[in-house]
Order: structure tokens, then sequence, then C-alpha cells
């Protein structure tokens, strides 16, 4: 909303008006869309000149920064030039020092020294963060895991947030995120060097996948954290998750796919086909439907939906399960003191976690650490043998169902709301759980449940395709509904006393949502929404001031100021003045893209045309 100490006075524009945004007084701000759909919203003959452009670099490389494991992935364009079946996507394979565990990602922990250098990544940092407890040198470190749930459910936020280390103290987020992000291009970066040294350091075009849940300040933070890792915003692109995942199953071969039933899966990915997608992380659980369109590309059905659902939270009441077993406080102290007796529990839970079949019947054997049985003093009677907690089959299960139920009735939900769903396709690490997708088949016995081969990898992959292929999917349904805060002629007995104002001896009612996108709503890639305004400039200290347009999102369908409930200001996009100062009345329009992955804008003239230098900024 403008005030006095605002940059810019909004007067809406009297023209011609939306449906959705007319008043009684025809003040208020145009909305339109620059490109029309046809009736179904599915794509044909849109102007492709204004789509996101392929990148014509020869390597893409992709970053699948996880809340539990993250890893990335990269292929030439030789490659994906070739036919689905022939072509290569290559990746890293990680392992711990100890033991022949091998994985297509590493875990996502990041280390810093007393300093507040980053030291190391993945493996690595969990050992010296180990070694250093051991020696009981942890307390001038810096260790962080998980943290990439801090962005989670975070519609605003602040540029400068600090996260917690394993030790509760205050850091930089951004500099977690970036130093992080830097270690894998790095890593990455250092494998294409010794297969065959590059002579461009610009040859790579680099994508990062998030959550199709995120917020646009969450994913500007993602942008923001690239960029200080040295990655170029010319040279990147963002991905949401369970598109990328899309793309990589509806690129495998004919053939490949088997349903619950070990039937093959054909024509799922036809022209009027849909499926749901169910990305299964280790933090999160994202769920999307898709329609292939006419052309092959993709058309969201129903805004991307989910929630923390994803592996950790098995682990987390397997730690519950512990702390009852052994006492909380006890736990919570050996945690901090043998953290690499602890990290070894872990990785022992996990391999039970993943043996899990849903047909088992056995008692489960836990190995615990020899010191963990010794200091806690736990009774024989609780021990298989001397070395392994016992616990039941069903109370092992039970591990997983908080998620599942939450899983199952989430996708049920969904069901109930789209119809014509032809599969469900499962991805992610958690996906690959025997008992999950067991649960999963059971709770949808009409349904065709597809889980690809490599399902680990899916978003990983598929996040490459997408880095070649950024038009792949044409059509996004909005999470919210996003608007612009301007003023309008008051209306005494229609506008709250309280938002009147006098402005240039002209009544005016503050807090005016002007919508540009409503929630729900189906938005080609290719369509450029417009709100048309002006701003007077008469006073001569105001020709150098900035005009600024709040941007808010709202939970509801249609709002009608920003100060409701629904609303929360995101941040706002801002122009500056030319060189030679704004003219007396500026009339300008603004254009917002809202069918990519991010949020785009222009601020332009409306008189002749040219653009105004403009940016926007969701970070407060």
């Amino acid at each position: 909303m403008f005030t006095d100490n605002d940059t810019s006075r909004l007067i809406s524009e009297s023209k011609g008006v939306d449906e959705r945004t007319h008043h009684q007084d025809g003040n208020e701000s145009e909305t339109k869309e620059r490109l029309e759909t046809s009736g179904n919203d599915i794509p044909g003959g849109e102007d492709r000149s204004i789509y996101p452009s392929a990148t014509d670099k020869p390597i893409v490389a992709a970053i699948d920064f996880g809340t539990t494991y993250s890893g990335y992935a990269y292929t030439f364009r030789s490659e994906y030039e070739k036919s689905a079946g022939a072509r290569e996507i290559f990746s890293n394979r990680w392992s711990p020092s100890t033991g022949s565990l091998l994985s297509a990602k590493a875990p996502t922990t990041a280390l810093f020294d007393s300093e507040m250098n980053f030291h190391s990544f993945g493996y690595e940092a969990e050992e010296k963060y180990a070694d250093l407890i051991q020696e009981k040198q942890q307390r001038d470190w810096h260790c962080f895991r998980r943290f990439k749930m801090k962005l989670h459910n975070k519609l605003k936020m602040e540029r400068n947030f600090a996260i917690e280390d394993e030790d509760g103290r205050d850091f930089p987020a951004k500099k977690v995120f970036a130093a992080s992000i830097k270690y894998l291009k790095d890593k990455l970066t250092d494998t294409l060097n010794k297969q065959n040294p590059m002579e461009d350091d610009n040859a790579i075009h680099w994508v990062l996948t998030i959550p199709a849940i995120w917020s646009e300040s969450a994913k500007q933070f993602m942008r923001e954290a690239a960029l200080e890792a040295s990655i170029p915003s010319d040279c990147l692109t963002l991905a949401l998750e369970p598109e990328a995942a899309s793309l990589f199953c509806k690129s495998l071969p004919h053939g490949t796919l088997r349903d619950s039933k070990d039937q093959l899966v054909l024509g799922a990915f036809q022209p009027g086909s849909r499926y749901m997608i169910v990305d299964m992380g280790g933090g999160t659980v994202d769920t999307t439907v898709h329609e292939v369109a006419e052309d092959g590309r993709l058309v969201e059905v129903r805004q991307a939906s989910g929630g923390p659902w994803g592996g950790t939270s098995v682990d987390d009441t397997f730690y519950e399960f512990v702390a009852n077993r052994f006492g909380r406080e006890f736990v919570e102290q050996f945690k901090r003191t043998k953290a690499s007796d602890w990290m070894a529990l872990l990785m022992e839970f996990e391999t039970k976690k993943r043996q899990l079949k849903y047909k088992s019947e056995n008692k489960i054997g836990i190995k615990i650490p020899p010191r963990l049985i010794a200091e806690s003093n736990i009774p024989v009677e609780k021990l298989t043998s001397y070395d392994k907690l016992r616990v039941e089959n069903e109370d092992f299960k039970q591990f997983f169902h908080p998620s599942t139920e939450d899983i199952i009735g989430h996708v049920r939900s969904v069901l109930g709301e789209v119809e014509g769903v032809n599969a469900i396709l499962l991805v992610g690490g958690y996906s690959q759980s025997d008992y999950v997708a067991s649960l999963m088949k059971l709770a949808f016995p009409d349904e065709r449940i597809v889980i690809p081969l490599q399902a680990e990898v899916a978003v990983m992959h598929g996040a490459v395709l997408f880095g070649f292929e950024p038009r792949s999917v044409s059509v996004r349904v909005c999470r919210h509904t996003y608007g612009i805060s301007c003023r309008k002629v008051f209306i005494e007995g229609v506008h709250p006393v309280e938002f009147r104002k006098v402005v240039d001896g002209t009544a005016r009612c503050l807090n005016i949502f002007s919508p540009i996108v409503t929630r729900g709503e189906r938005v080609l890639l290719s369509n450029t929404r417009e709100n048309k305004f002006s701003s007077s400039h008469q006073n001569e200290a105001r020709r150098f001031k900035q005009i600024g347009f709040p941007i808010y999102a709202s939970t509801s369908t249609s709002p009608t100021y920003t100060t409701e409930e629904s609303c929360t200001r995101l941040g706002q996009i801002v122009a500056y003045p030319p060189e030679n100062g704004w003219p007396s009345v500026v009339n300008y329009r603004v254009e917002t893209y809202f069918g990519r992955t991010e949020f785009q804008v222009k601020v332009i003239n409306d008189v002749n045309g040219s653009e105004f230098n403009s940016s926007f900024d969701f970070l407060a």
C-alpha cells in the first residue's frame, strides 16, 4: 500500500476493466491477458517467441538439492539429441569412507569451521563432525542438517534470516545454502574437467530443483544463493521437482514402465491422457496432475500441493521410540557426545527401513552401538542378542504410519477433485520403500500405481532434460491469488472509513487488492497479465523517487483489501526513474508472467511502449 513515505502515489486508470476487477467508480486498475487461450486451455498456436528460451550451451547440469540427500547429474547436447533409449545422463556415486554403501546422492550436511568458513559437505562433513565430537572440539564448529526444510511453508521470507546449527547457534542461512550449492557445482565441474578440460567456464547451463509447493520468496532465495555460489543468473533455471520427475518418466523408452499389476503402462503419455506425479522425497511430498497436450507438452491440471510427509518423518518417529526406550535426556546427551555412534545407529536404521517388506512378520533387530548399551544400562530382556534392540514387526511398521496416512489422505483428496487420472507415478527416494509402495497400492486398488526403476533419481535426471526443454510444461495452475496494492476514489458507505486518505485534494481508499491472477487459475507459459496505473510527480522532490508496487498473495480467490487475513505482502516491484527524472504524470503498465517456474515482471511506459528499468524483490 502507498502512504506518504512510499515511493509513489498510485492512481488507478479509468479505462475499460476486466470484470473481475471492475468497481462502481470505474477507477480500478485494468487487468488483461495479453494472450487469449483456447476454450480448454490446451496450448497450440501461441507466439512462442516470448517463451523462455532453451539453452544453446553444450552441457546441462542439474543440482538436486534435497532435504536429506543431494546430488548432481549432467549430460551433453550430443547425448540429449539421441533417442530416449540411447541417451545417457551421468551422475556421481557417493559413499562414506567406511563401508561399501554407494548411493546416487550424499547427505545434505554442511560443516563450517570456527572462523565460519566452509569445510565440507556430505559424508565427509558427517565423518569430520563425528570425529570433532569424539575429540570434544565440536563447539568451535558449525554443522547443519536438513536445513532445506527451513524454506518450507514460508510465504514471506527475510533475505538475511538465520538458521540454527546442531548446537542451536544462529548462522546466516544463505551462507549455508550457497556454500552447499557451490560444493556440488565445483564437484561437477572438476569431474568434467578431469574427463575433458573445458575451455569455456560458461559452457554449462545449470538447473536447480525446488519443491513445487514453495513460495516465490523461497524461489528467489535459492536463486540468490546460487548466484553467491558463482552460478550466473542467466545460466540458471529453476525446475519444479514433480515437473522434472514427470519429464523423466515421459522420456523413458516405450514399454519401460510397469504398473502395480505388473502390466505394461502403454499410452500413459499419449495426448489427452492424465496422470498424477507423487514426488516422495526426504522432507516433502509434492503432488501434481499433468495432462498431455496434442503437441506433446504437459499441462498442469491442478495446482501443485503437498506437505512435510517425506522419509525424514519416519526417522522422527524412530527417534521418539529410542527416546522412550533409553530416556530422552540420555539420548540427547548421547547424540551430542557420541556422534559417530549415533550416526552408526541411524545408518543401521536406514538399512532396516529400506529392507522392510509389507508381508514381513518377523521381529526386527536393530544393531545398537556398544557404548549406547553400556552407558544406558538397558535391561537385557529388551535386546534380541547382546547388541541388538528388538522391535516388534508391527511397531516398526508404525514408524511409517504418520506420513503414509497423510500422503494417502492427500492423494485421495486430489483424486476426488480431478477426473480421468490414468496412472499414479511414485518417484523420489521414499517411494522405493516396499512397505510405502505396498500401502499405496492397497489404498488405491483401482488405480495404476507405477514406480519407475530409477525412482530415486527421477527428479535429478528429469531436471537435466528440463534444462534442454524449458517449454515442456505449457500450462500451470496458480497456487495463490496474486495482486498489487493500489488506491481508488473513496466511495462513502462502500469503503471502510479507516482506509480513507486525501491525496492531492481527492479522497482515496487505501489497501485495494488489484488482482493479477486468481488461485486455481490456469496460466499458459506465454500468458502476460497487465495492470495499468498512473503516478503523479508534480513535486520536484518526487521526480527521482523510485516507484514501488507492493505485491500480495492471498489464499482467497477474491480478496477486496490487502489487509484481509488471507493476504500476505510478499514484497514489491520497483521501477527506477529515467536519467532525467520522471515527467509530471507517468502512465505505465505492469506486465507479469505467472506461467513460468518463477515470477517475472516488466514495467512499460504506456505512452511510447518503452521499458522502464525495474526489478522485483520478494525478500524482506
